[in-house]
């Protein structure tokens, strides 16, 4: 069984980190995490919020380690974020010492900064075994106020994730190539740190200050990566390029953080031609992912042209309810609700949220993920967003399978549908299609024989590429600005 946290062991032999190009040895690291751990005990903290500055360095990755092998918790902070988004974080997860490697970030005057750099190996200690009450690790997500939501995830629920993970019997050896693509801010960041430590392997990160997709590309194919989570709009800006990649060695191609597309998932399988490809789906206030689906190598089930979400790990439960909280039918769509280990307990300092995102349901407490979901022959579909569902002319519309029927049309070009009102306030659909502009009478009709008239744009935004965040998602916001002017 997996135990957490754990202290990597030192080995001279094997690698355990990469960050552009530089490698460190296991026991390299061992001493960076030890070093910096003693540090923490040195300083009485336990049990205390722990700021890590998320710069590229060795040291960044030793601290989260040393963070949870002290029983504390660990918050990550963008460098690149703005001071108030910075210091609202400190204010509300009551962050006392800041721990930085190469970037500092402007927290306030009541935090002390601590320079990992400055700090010398030290002696061993004894790692901690935190209650699974308490907390492992706060992330911010962006809240509807304007202020950032924290997400606090328990030492249980991180545990309860890794149970699963190990259910999901990954043949990976001592020596694997792992990849780490994702900002440190958000929650896939965690299984890419914890997952190559666990098997041994070598952890190969991706600059935030790089184009992501370019910077991915090379490290897949120079290092002969094994193991990668990346998110479909990377994949997709990688796609110009498929002719060009081979990854054999590739053992598990894992796709997240955004719908998985059908027909961009069965052009990508061919540059990984020995991969185990696995959709992984779930909130962050569910531990990473809750949801994932093994597929099989041909007629991958979808629905919308979204390959299949799969089915609840191990010690997830699950729900599909209308608007009034009622268990549907099978074959019915409705919100996903989840249930489980992997939970969290509610969100940091904020019971109206708690309210608003938790039902009980016959003595259980569940998740609303707001997403629209539907079951069938035991298979969880994604639909789209309960946001994404809007009322045009009085009929109620899934964006997202706007969004597919357009996507199909052009065959390889990404598309988000918007809902808007025109001058005389009617509501309007206008749909942001990526790539230059084209004739729009074929599109039209096309689209006539694919859906019923309240669902077509009225409007066509093309726009040359899609703004990503750093993750490599879809930024909907940024869209909706340069479409509408508004956030």
């Amino acid at each position: 069984m997996t135990i957490f946290p754990f202290l990597p062991e030192p080995d001279n032999n094997l690698n355990a980190i990469c960050v552009e190009d530089v490698f460190a040895s296991y026991t390299a690291f061992n001493q960076r995490t030890k070093c910096i751990a003693n540090q923490l005990l040195n300083l009485n903290l336990t049990g205390k919020a722990i700021g890590v500055v998320a710069s590229d360095h060795i040291d960044t990755y030793a601290a989260a380690m040393a963070i949870w092998a002290t029983g504390n918790i660990y918050v990550p902070l963008n460098p690149y974020h703005p001071a108030d988004r910075i210091q609202s974080i400190v204010e509300q997860a009551e962050i006392s010492h800041i721990l930085f490697s190469v970037e500092k970030v402007d927290a306030g005057d009541n935090v002390g900064f601590i320079h990992l750099d400055r700090l010398s190996n030290s002696n061993n200690f004894q790692v901690s075994n935190p209650l699974d009450s308490q907390t492992a690790y706060i992330l911010f997500t962006s809240g509807s106020t304007g202020t950032p939501k924290g997400v606090p995830v328990s030492y249980g629920n991180v545990r309860s994730f890794l149970r699963n993970m190990e259910a999901m019997n990954y043949e990976l050896e001592a020596g694997s190539r792992f990849l780490q693509m994702f900002d440190l801010s958000f929650d896939l960041s965690i299984v890419s740190i914890l997952a190559p430590f666990i098997f041994r392997g070598c952890l190969f990160t991706v600059p935030n200050t790089n184009i992501k997709y370019p910077t991915i590309f090379r490290l897949l194919e120079e290092y002969e990566i094994n193991f990668a989570i990346l998110v479909p709009s990377v994949v997709a800006y990688l796609r110009p390029y498929f002719d060009e990649i081979d990854l054999p060695k590739m053992k598990y191609m894992a796709l997240s953080g955004e719908a998985v597309p059908y027909d961009l998932t069965l052009e990508w399988k061919k540059c990984c031609p020995n991969a185990e490809f696995h959709n992984l789906y779930g909130p962050t206030e569910a531990t990473i992912y809750s949801v994932w689906y093994r597929m099989p190598e041909t007629d991958i089930p979808s629905r919308n042209g979204i390959v299949s979400i799969g089915w609840p790990t191990l010690e997830i439960q699950t729900l599909v309810v209308d608007e009034n909280n009622n268990p549907v039918a099978d074959g019915e769509k409705g919100e996903l609700l989840l249930s489980g280990g992997q939970v969290i307990a509610g969100y940091l300092k904020n019971e109206e949220k708690n309210k608003e995102a938790f039902v009980d349901i016959n003595g259980i407490k569940f998740y609303r993920t707001g997403d629209i979901c539907i079951r069938e022959n035991e298979l969880y579909f994604y639909l789209g967003r309960k946001d994404y569902q809007v009322k045009i002319r009085g009929f109620r519309i899934e964006l997202s399978e706007i969004e597919h029927h357009i996507a199909s049309f052009f065959g390889d070009r990404r598309v988000v549908t918007l809902a808007s009102n025109d001058s005389t306030g009617n509501d309007i659909l206008i749909a942001a299609v990526e790539g230059e502009a084209v004739e729009l009478n074929k599109l039209t009709e096309y689209l006539k024989s694919k859906m019923p008239f309240y669902m077509i744009p009225s409007e066509f935004r093309f726009i040359g590429a899609f703004p990503l965040n750093n993750n490599g998602k879809i930024n909907r916001k940024e869209i909706n600005k340069i479409v509408l002017g508004h956030e």
